[in-house]
């Protein structure tokens, strides 16, 4: 195209040249310019400037304090980052967080202080996911940054904390995935497709484990399965096994077990019994694997369900 078009334009000056006219050129901002042709030698079209990319100098990770009306400093370890840039001798500060959305601040660095103005874009989980955008002030130090935002439910600071991330903080988010079942050990496996799971970190570094409702279809004696959602709390953390897990069967924990269109119907809540455990790990390519083998009320047969999935996009 390139050529073509250069040689569009050396026939075009030909026929000037030729024709002794003039080259007449008119602007964006409506003025206009003419050359003689005989004063032309070469037309160049030059590729535009590339406006200069701002240079990623810091990045940190760590966790946040939430305070206004409705939170007291709750904290969420979500995978808070803050990232500081400079363009010449402009700073920047970017702010990304799963839950409490992202940020674009002006600020200066002075004796190790960091104090900007900028935006935050936050979602309402009540209001369709969309985002809203609000004024924000930025203030503190690269151990320690607090975003106020007026506007947001009377007034809310969110406070970012330097910190190592933790294995709950790195496990806690929504998952997607499937679950396969096998039954007393003989039966199945029966799998459950696009079974949802959420995972949150708590301060202490155990993780509460949410599974949503499981369906399940040709399970032996049950034919039609339905198992409710659930949550299993405070599953502690073993450094040497890089895996979280808990016996819940103590924990008083029911489930909604239906059955239906085979040998044993049931449509009611059961506890989960002796032995009921789970355990939690995440590979570093992102894969979550959760083991579960419990009891349902008192049926003989014991369950074991592995479930494998990605977090959700």
């Amino acid at each position: 195209m390139k050529k073509i078009f250069t040689l569009v334009i050396v026939s075009f000056l030909s026929a000037l040249a030729v024709q002794a006219q003039s080259l007449k050129v008119t602007k964006t901002d409506g003025s206009v310019v003419t050359y003689n042709a005989s004063d032309i030698s070469k037309i160049e079209f030059l590729p535009s400037e590339t406006p200069s990319q701002p240079k990623l100098i810091h990045e940190f990770a760590g966790y946040l304090t939430v305070k206004n009306r409705v939170l007291d400093n709750a904290r969420f370890d979500t995978g808070a980052k803050i990232k500081v840039l400079q363009d010449g001798d402009k700073f920047f500060a970017e702010f990304s967080d799963t839950q409490w959305g992202t940020g674009s601040f002006v600020i200066t660095m002075a004796n190790h202080a960091i104090n900007g103005t900028g935006k935050m874009k936050i979602a309402n989980p009540n209001g369709g996911g969309a985002a809203k955008e609000y004024d924000a002030t930025m203030s503190g130090s690269m151990r320690e940054i607090k975003i106020t935002i007026p506007s947001l439910m009377g007034g809310t600071d969110i406070t970012w904390h330097y910190a190592e991330a933790s294995a709950a903080s790195k496990v806690a988010g929504n998952y997607t995935g499937t679950t396969s079942l096998n039954v007393g050990g003989m039966f199945g496996p029966f799998t459950s497709a696009t079974v949802g799971y959420k995972i949150t970190a708590n301060e202490d570094g155990s993780i509460n484990v949410t599974a949503s409702e499981e369906k399940y279809t040709g399970v032996t004696m049950m034919q039609n399965l339905t198992l409710g959602t659930y949550t299993v709390k405070n599953l502690a953390y073993d450094k040497a096994t890089n895996s979280f897990s808990r016996d819940y069967s103590k924990d008083g924990i029911k489930v909604h077990f239906k059955a239906t269109g085979g040998a044993m119907e049931r449509d009611e809540n059961y506890e989960f019994g002796e032995t009921s455990k789970m355990t939690v790990t995440l590979a570093e390519d992102g894969t979550l694997t959760i083991t579960n083998k419990y009891k349902v009320g008192k049926m003989p047969f014991p369950i074991s369900a592995t479930y494998t999935g990605k977090k959700a996009k």
